[in-house]
């Protein structure tokens, strides 16, 4: 699904793919990008610096921007989502349920502010099997 007119290309062939810009492989890397850091840093070390993020961090305007972008982008994936399949809730996986501290409460208040009732009602969680229901659905 693309969100961002002539964007980031993407492996499938498209440009500006929701999975180029609402990935955590993208929050990762852009944060990496923007502070400078290895690409060995870890996702449990990058979590910390959201998590530690205050106005006060050298590096809080360059978090929060990334952040930022990151939930706007995510929040317009899920939106045009929830448009089309008009679900009652949405549940997130995949390694978002590591980060759910620190993201998934803006991203819920991001998808309230829509103007459309239908989308800012919507119930926003985490998988209740984390980044584990792909192994579980595939034993089962």
């Amino acid at each position: 699904m693309v969100i961002q007119k002539n964007g980031i290309p993407c492996s499938c062939g498209q440009e500006g793919c929701f999975e180029r810009y609402a990935s955590m492989k993208a929050l990762k890397n852009n944060l990496r990008e923007a502070l400078n850091l290895d690409e060995t840093t870890r996702g449990q070390e990058l979590f910390e610096m959201i998590r530690k993020n205050t106005p006060e961090n050298k590096n809080y305007e360059i978090i929060e921007k990334v952040v930022s972008e990151y939930i706007e982008n995510l929040s317009i994936g899920i939106i045009n989502l929830i448009n089309i399949l008009d679900p009652q809730m949405v549940g997130i996986g995949g390694s978002f349920v590591y980060f759910r501290e620190v993201l998934l409460e803006r991203l819920q208040k991001r998808i309230k502010q829509t103007k459309d009732p239908k989308v800012n009602n919507i119930i926003i969680e985490t998988a209740i099997l984390g980044n584990d229901a792909g192994i579980i659905g595939a034993v089962l």
